[in-house]
This record gives structure tokens, C-alpha cells and sequence, in this order.
């Protein structure tokens, strides 16, 4: 064949002339696949493990479905709007987080947060307020229905309620003893305002993050807390110093008064018992005097005499014998 070169007319192509008959018998059994196949594609759904789902049909509620693979009718009819009611959601207040993980980064000069966090104490004076709140989805279909915003709901509630509490209380009991009762009293308060509204959250905890006085103050605010501290270190040192002490002399005082008593006692016991001994030996003496004389006698000198290193018998009648035996010299009993 000639080559003409690239000047070459192309051969014209008529659409007209392109016969569809022998696709006609195909294209009813190809509709229904398709039909078919949308159909069975758009009737099954899958719900995650955390995860729940409500069933609109036709835009009106008709359940709530868990996990698992479930069927609906397709189409638009059945229409599914899942939630995540395992997964714990959190509401910051007075600072935002820009970045999670091991290196967090939190904004404490967000826009809002300054106006979040300043509130008023019941004596008058400023505190900064930062916390957190935690929350579940325990109703998917109140979620959805009930409140149009419900996240804006709870950040209302919660700043309502943390700003009435904190009001009822001092700044020194903001600071110190007040927050355990703060965030219990902030979590009761906060999920009755939700249960109201039907708003289906449940409140899992809320967590005072910081209580700080406001910047312009916070150098006179930490002075004196450091003065409480270390008035308190002190007093509670004077008080281990007491305990250890006082009972060591109640220890002393009570080993005295039962020394006391017992020597009471005892002496008692032994004058009573002389008294008693003395009388007897008295009854006895007055039946045999001469004997009893002697006897008494007899009984001192068998006591007395033992412990004498020399014994002199010297007849009573005997005159000048005491300087011929010594017995005047130093050291000599008499």
C-alpha cells in the first residue's frame, strides 16, 4: 500500500452504524447483578468492638445495636449513626493540650482558658482553676437526640457547677484541704445537670490538674505558704518531741506512786505485824514474867553475840578492869 506520510486522511467512524442487538440480551440479567450487588453491599453494616449503633428508619429511632455485623434496609430507608461508648472522652479547662505522648505540650494562654480558670473564692479572692473531665457515652440515642450540643452542654454544667463550689469555700481551703471535696461534690453535681437533660454521658472523674493564685499575687501566696509549712513543721515537731517525753514521765510517775504505795503498804504491814508480835510476847509476859524476861534475854544474846569478834566475862562487881583490857581505845564497841 502507498504511504502517504503523515498527511494521511484517517478513516471516519459512524456511531449510527454500531449495531446494540446482540448486547440487548445482556443487559437485563447485568441490571439485576448491579441491583443485586448495591443492595446486599448497602444491607450490611458493621459495628466495632467499642462502638454501639442507632438504627433510624425512615428518621425515626428504632434501636440500638452492639458489636457485630448486622443487616438494614437499604436504600436510605434504614439509616445508622454509630458511637464510641467505650472510649473515655476528656474536657480541659483552663488549658488545652496541644500534643499527647511523651512529650505533651499544654497551652495554659489559649484564648478561653484565662477566662475559664479565674474564678472568685467565697472570702473574695482570685484563684486560677485548671481540671479535666472525663466522660463515657452510656445512652447512644440520647446522645444523638436529646441536646443538640451535647459537648458544649457539659463544658456549661461543669464551669456552672466548679464555679459554685469553689465560691463556697475559702482561698486557703481551695489551695489545701478543699480539692479531694471539690472534685467529688464537681463530679455528683455535674452528672445530675446531664441526667436533667438527658444528655446520656456518664461522668467518669474529675481531676483538679492545678490551683494556683493569679500570677500578680502568687510570690506573696507562696511566702506565706511556706510560712504555714514551716509553722506546722514546727508545731508537729514540738508534738513528736511531747509524745516522746510524756509518756516516758507518766511511765516515772506511776513507777513512783506504786513505789510510794507499796512501801506505804509495806511498812503497815511490818508495824502492824510488830504491834501484833509485841503484844503477844506482852500477853505472855504478863503470865510468866521472870520467865519470859529470861527468855527474851536468852534470844538477844544468841542474836547478838555471834557477831562480837571478842567476848569478855567480867564479873559486874569488878572495879579499874577497862583500861587494863583496852576497851577504851578507838575502834572498840562498847
Amino acid at each position: 500500500m502507498p504511504d502517504y506520510g503523515p498527511r494521511r486522511k484517517q478513516p471516519d467512524i459512524n456511531f449510527e452504524q454500531i449495531s446494540l442487538q446482540p448486547l440487548k440480551k445482556f443487559l437485563p440479567p447485568i441490571i439485576m447483578l448491579l441491583f443485586i450487588i448495591i443492595s446486599g453491599y448497602s444491607a450490611f453494616y458493621t459495628v466495632k468492638a467499642n462502638e454501639e449503633a442507632v438504627i433510624l428508619r425512615f428518621g425515626k429511632y428504632k434501636e440500638t445495636v452492639g458489636p457485630g455485623l448486622h443487616t438494614k434496609i437499604p436504600y436510605g430507608i434504614d439509616k445508622i449513626l454509630k458511637g464510641e461508648v467505650k472510649t473515655i472522652y476528656n474536657e480541659e479547662f483552663g488549658f488545652r493540650t496541644r500534643q499527647r505522648g511523651n512529650t505533651s505540650i499544654i497551652d495554659y494562654e489559649f484564648p478561653e482558658a484565662q477566662e475559664e480558670k479565674l474564678m472568685l473564692t467565697a472570702d473574695l479572692n482570685c484563684a486560677e482553676v485548671n481540671w479535666v473531665i472525663r466522660y463515657k457515652i452510656k445512652a447512644l440515642e440520647e446522645y444523638f437526640f436529646n441536646v443538640r450540643d451535647v459537648r458544649e452542654t457539659i463544658r456549661g454544667i461543669s464551669q456552672s457547677v466548679m464555679r459554685t463550689l469553689v465560691g463556697d469555700l475559702s482561698i486557703d481551703e481551695v489551695l489545701t484541704i478543699g480539692r479531694i471535696e471539690i472534685e467529688q461534690m464537681a463530679k455528683e453535681n455535674i452528672q445530675n445537670g446531664l441526667d436533667e437533660y438527658k444528655c446520656g454521658i456518664s461522668i467518669q472523674s474529675v481531676l483538679l490538674k492545678g490551683v494556683d493564685p493569679p500570677i500578680a499575687v502568687k510570690d506573696a501566696f507562696n511566702a506565706v505558704n511556706q510560712a504555714i509549712q514551716n509553722k506546722d513543721k514546727i508545731i508537729n515537731e514540738a508534738e513528736g518531741q511531747k509524745n516522746k517525753l510524756l509518756p516516758a514521765a507518766e511511765g516515772k510517775k506511776e513507777q513512783a506512786i506504786r513505789e510510794a504505795e507499796g512501801y506505804y503498804v509495806r511498812r503497815i504491814n511490818r508495824a502492824t505485824g510488830d504491834v501484833k508480835a509485841f503484844l503477844a510476847v506482852y500477853e505472855e509476859y504478863k503470865k510468866a514474867e521472870d520467865v519470859t524476861r529470861r527468855r527474851l534475854f536468852l534470844e538477844t544474846m544468841a542474836d547478838v553475840l555471834p557477831k562480837c569478834e571478842k567476848l569478855y566475862i567480867i564479873d559486874k562487881d569488878l572495879k579499874g578492869l577497862l583500861p587494863i583490857l583496852g576497851l577504851n581505845e578507838e575502834g572498840i564497841k562498847k
